[in-house]
């Protein structure tokens, strides 16, 4: 399945719908006012959908499988993205460099990339742009499936901006409990922390890899347009190799 979008248009298309998936979509949301058209497996729908339940909403993901559409639910509202690739660019990006930095410093992780993170607590659901367990990955270690009721959240998330949402995605993260997220607002890359209060606030150092700060981040990243991804990634590696950094890299797990 793909997708395809503007950000002028209030409509969403969604390929490679079998009609099975298209009646069980309006299974889900055929009360929210799903104006739509659907034919030979191309369905054309609202992308943002008010009053929809949690159990309207937990029969959409159902329905959609490993196929769900990038996307923001409140607990009222569902509001579903294409991806553009200015936006694939730069969180691909860093997430090769995460990747990458890891690899080479033995730091153990688990790449859960866009997975629908939910809480049936807070009746929230959410699909980052990546997501990283770091600290906690010998807790979900050869875990096939998130469950909300027994795993901790992914200890890092990104987040990369490039058009306007309806729904603030920032506190769908804090009521999940993301400890860090990493946001790109087009401009630059802003390291966050979850404070006791509930909120998010801006920090220099991740809490992750304490080795690293966003001004050292956004040094190689405000290069990404001007030289090739290998060569900036090298580059980056060979930066990282010279930091002081703990024996075997494992900056957060015991």
């Amino acid at each position: 399945m793909t997708t395809s979008s503007t950000h002028t248009d209030p409509y969403i298309i969604l390929y490679g719908i079998s009609w099975e998936q298209y009646e069980k979509i309006l299974d889900a949301l055929g009360e929210c006012h799903l104006r739509h058209a659907y034919t030979e497996g191309t369905l054309e729908m609202r992308a943002l959908l008010y009053g929809v339940s949690w159990e309207a909403y937990q029969q959409f993901l159902d329905a959609m499988g490993d196929h769900c559409p990038r996307h923001s639910y409140n607990g009222d509202t569902l509001e579903m993205m294409s991806p553009r690739k200015d936006h694939d660019w730069r969180k691909k990006l860093i997430g090769r460099m995460i990747e990458l930095m890891t690899f080479e410093l033995n730091i153990p992780i688990q790449s859960v990339g866009s997975t629908t993170l939910s809480g049936k607590h807070v009746e929230k659901g959410i699909q980052p742009d990546e997501a990283y367990y770091i600290a906690n990955e010998r807790l979900v270690r050869g875990k096939r499936d998130f469950d909300p009721d027994k795993d901790p959240p992914p200890d890092l998330t990104i987040e990369v901006d490039v058009t306007s949402s309806c729904v603030k995605r920032m506190p769908l993260f804090a009521q999940l409990g993301i400890p860090e997220v990493w946001r790109h607002d087009q401009q630059r890359l802003i390291f966050y922390r979850l404070t006791d209060d509930g909120d998010y606030e801006e920090i220099a150092s991740s809490l992750a890899f304490p080795f690293l700060g966003s001004t050292d981040m956004n040094r190689f990243l405000d290069r990404w347009e001007a030289t090739d991804e290998h060569s900036l990634l090298r580059e980056f590696i060979d930066w990282v190799k010279q930091q002081p950094i703990p024996e075997n890299g494992n900056t957060t797990n015991p």
